[in-house]
């Protein structure tokens, strides 16, 4: 065999091995692509699984607040629901794992708390406003507070 005709036959030997690896390459490329529709489409369902469980968490809360708004006033029954109503919507938020953070009573923390009004010159939570909320460590929503 002759230098050029070993020449020709190198570089067929190298195009067909190109033409190999770009199939391979446009290959792994669409299975990357189909796997990261499946991964979208997992993420959706995953997603509206999250919403359906939080929605029937609140409908119980929703069908006692409409109980309590049908409810006559005699004997303390409609604060008596809307105390119950508060009591779900409080384990519903315990049973995502977010606990209240407790700040009456207590020196007044701004990682925790934020003060809406300052009465006098002490540095005690006297008044909550608004329950602050956390999930672990981090803190999801400060409380507001007075503090005096």
């Amino acid at each position: 065999m002759s230098e050029e005709n070993q020449k020709k036959d190198d570089a067929v030997n190298w195009e067909e091995k190109a033409a190999e690896y770009l199939d391979g390459w446009k290959r792994a490329k669409a299975d990357y692509l189909n796997r990261e529709k499946e991964i979208a489409k997992e993420r959706e369902a995953l997603r509206q699984i999250f919403e359906e469980s939080i929605i029937l968490e609140f409908l119980p809360v929703l069908d006692n607040l409409k109980t309590a708004l049908d409810s006559d006033a005699e004997g303390g029954a409609f604060k008596k629901g809307i105390e119950h109503i508060v009591k779900q919507f409080e384990d519903i938020l315990k049973n995502f794992g977010f606990e209240k953070i407790e700040i009456l009573g207590k020196e007044f923390d701004p990682a925790l708390c934020e003060a809406a009004e300052k009465q006098g010159g002490g540095n005690i939570v006297t008044k909550v406003i608004a329950d602050g909320y956390k999930k672990g460590e981090r803190v999801i929503r400060a409380a507001r507070a007075v503090v005096g």
